[in-house]
């Protein structure tokens, strides 16, 4: 929990992996820093830039505190929660009488740190003390604190390492303190190999500059020092490889190459490239810690917050990296906007973070009231492939491919602005199997809408579906709209008049004798069946070219389906643009979002 910058009162469960999605500036990458402020590894600055600001304030006050709590209980090899932490073991000696119990007797480490303005310092302050119980969100704050302080070493085996978006192996590569130097600075070899590979290194520098005409010149002219610096005794040499192995580290590179292709330093890579090495190298260092850990006999809990590691990679090396991440030892915290990434999850690791007015909240789906259809349909037909639901503004649901290419281009018309611009995702369901998408949406609290066909089979599943989301009438809801007469939307078209559309669609798309030749073909012939009963095509009259339109572009809908959005965005009569029962839908998410109608008399024209 945390009072953190842009956060306040928000509460985290963290998994084995955890994964943060949400739009930007929702409070992901706070939140991450809140733990890092925490329990970091390493040093952070903190100061008055990081305590809450309200929305009408200019600065914090300086009586504000920071408050972060963090709640720590074990767990067995096999991620099973423990009652208790193992007499005699390693945590039990690190924190000894910072082990408090709950009121259920099961025991937990909790520390509070805040960061508080000192006067007799005239600077704010971090302190880290242990607390002695652990209370609910609602009243967090009052969870006593003990006098006993938090110590830097009873961290340091869970301290969180803090990766950025703005990683990148060739800076590793040269800064003191990165992953890459604490790694290789010592490259654990015996005193016996050390001092022979260092003879090695001086011979070889003295080999070079003896053979190198260029080097003795350089020497020769920097020797004229000693005439300008007054010492004892005036020397100059140059190495042009390090003599000690504690420093090749400095100047060592990475090649890497493709397939068939010559290899290149690193710095000649893209940003991709260099990203996934610095975060790989990362997993090197901890394996390597764990495993030197594990021989002396310690213990440790990594924690690694990581922010947008889809950073520069394209899509299918997003998911692959999903992988990586998960092979990393420890607890890994990881904030994304790609769908691909998050897509790979679990519904029980992703924690959605939102912002209204200004206050972030962080929500956990609670999967238990599910069945495990339910849980495969939520992991592998809605986050797999849909997965920019999880970052989107609204969503809106259709039954089908028809609804599902018109409506962006009639919102677009309608609301004066793209559904990219708009942040809403317009999704078919497939069918009409509605409810994982509901559940997902009302889950994380994302406005949620839905365009239904009108025929009995659809209208039955979607009354299922929203009274397992709670909603006994569709009908007293506004965000639920269903097509009339039990008509699909095609029908509802012809019914509203839009048969001029249907013709300049199906003559834009398959020629201008298309639906004559269509009638031509097959007018008197067997069509559908209706009831197990077989019904003769009849496209004679004005009613059968309507028929006759309708079973066109019926027979072909997503090829149809966004040259018949178009056809009728094209219409003269400005108020035919965008049908009656779509725009009553707009309406209603026009209002929630305070998106006024464009002008009708310039709809269709963007």
């Amino acid at each position: 929990m945390s009072n953190f910058r842009s956060l306040t009162n928000v509460a985290v469960e963290l998994d084995d992996l955890t994964v943060l999605v949400g739009a930007n500036n929702a409070g992901k990458t706070s939140f991450l820093e809140a733990i890092y402020a925490a329990v970091g590894a390493g040093r952070k600055s903190l100061g008055q830039d990081d305590i809450h600001i309200g929305p009408s304030e200019a600065v914090a006050p300086q009586h504000r505190v920071a408050t972060i709590d963090i709640l720590v209980r074990p767990f067995d090899a096999d991620g099973k929660r423990m009652d208790t932490f193992p007499a005699g073991s390693y945590w039990t000696s690190l924190w000894g009488t910072g082990i408090s119990q709950d009121i259920d007797f099961h025991d937990f480490m909790a520390f509070r740190t805040t960061l508080a303005w000192n006067p007799a310092k005239g600077d704010y302050v971090l302190e880290r003390k242990f607390l002695t119980e652990w209370k609910t969100p609602a009243d967090w704050l009052t969870a006593k604190a003990s006098t006993e302080g938090v110590g830097g070493e009873q961290l340091e085996h869970v301290a969180l390492h803090y990766i950025d978006a703005k990683r990148d192996l060739e800076d590793d590569l040269r800064r003191q303190g990165s992953f890459w130097r604490r790694l290789t600075d010592n490259l654990g070899l015996a005193d016996p190999d050390i001092q022979a590979f260092e003879k090695i290194l001086s011979d070889l520098n003295d080999g070079m500059v003896a053979k190198s005409p260029v080097l003795q010149h350089l020497r020769s002219n920097l020797s004229d020092m000693s005439s300008v610096v007054s010492a004892d005794s005036a020397a100059v040499d140059i190495t042009p490889v390090a003599r000690r192995l504690r420093d090749l580290s400095k100047g060592v590179d990475v090649t890497f190459a493709t397939t068939g292709a010559q290899a290149f330093p690193l710095s000649k890579h893209g940003m991709g490239t260099r990203s996934l090495a610095s975060l790989l190298v990362f997993r090197a260092f901890m394996s390597w810690r764990y495993a030197l850990a594990e021989q002396e006999g310690d213990q440790t809990h990594s924690l690694l917050a990581l922010e947008e590691p889809e950073s520069h990679l394209h899509p299918q090396a997003q998911r692959a990296l999903f992988a990586q991440i998960k092979s990393i030892p420890g607890q890994r915290i990881v904030s994304t906007h790609s769908p691909y990434f998050a897509g790979q999850a679990k519904l029980s690791e992703l924690r959605l973070f939102t912002k209204h007015a200004g206050v972030t909240r962080a929500e956990r789906l609670q999967i238990q009231a599910l069945t495990a259809d339910d849980v495969r349909k939520l992991e592998r037909t809605v986050i797999a492939s849909r997965g920019d639901l999880l970052f989107a503004r609204a969503v809106i649901l259709f039954e089908g491919d028809t609804e599902e290419q018109a409506f962006p281009l009639w919102a677009h018309a309608y609301l004066g602005a793209s559904a990219h611009e708009l942040g809403f995702s317009f999704v078919g369901v497939g069918g009409t199997d509605y409810f994982p998408f509901i559940w997902l949406a009302q889950s994380f609290g994302i406005p949620w809408y839905v365009f239904s066909d009108g025929e009995d089979k659809p209208v039955a599943k979607l009354k299922a579906d929203a009274k397992r989301a709670g909603i006994d009438d569709i009908t007293a809801y506004d965000n639920l709209v269903v097509i009339p007469n039990k008509l699909d939307l095609e029908a509802h078209l012809i019914s509203e008049g839009y048969l001029d559309a249907f013709e300049t669609a199906i003559s834009s798309y398959a020629g201008p004798t298309a639906l004559d030749d269509y009638i031509a073909r097959l007018h008197g012939k067997e069509g559908k069946k209706v009831d197990n009963i077989v019904q003769i095509r009849n496209y004679s009259g004005a009613e059968g070219r309507k028929r006759a339109a309708l079973d066109m572009i019926s027979d072909k809908k997503t090829r149809y389906a966004t040259p018949l959005a178009s056809a009728i965005l094209t219409l003269a009569e400005p108020e035919r643009r965008v049908p009656k029962l779509v725009a009553k839908l707009l309406d209603v998410v026009g209002k929630k979002f305070g998106l006024k109608a464009v002008d009708v008399t310039k709809l269709g024209l963007h």
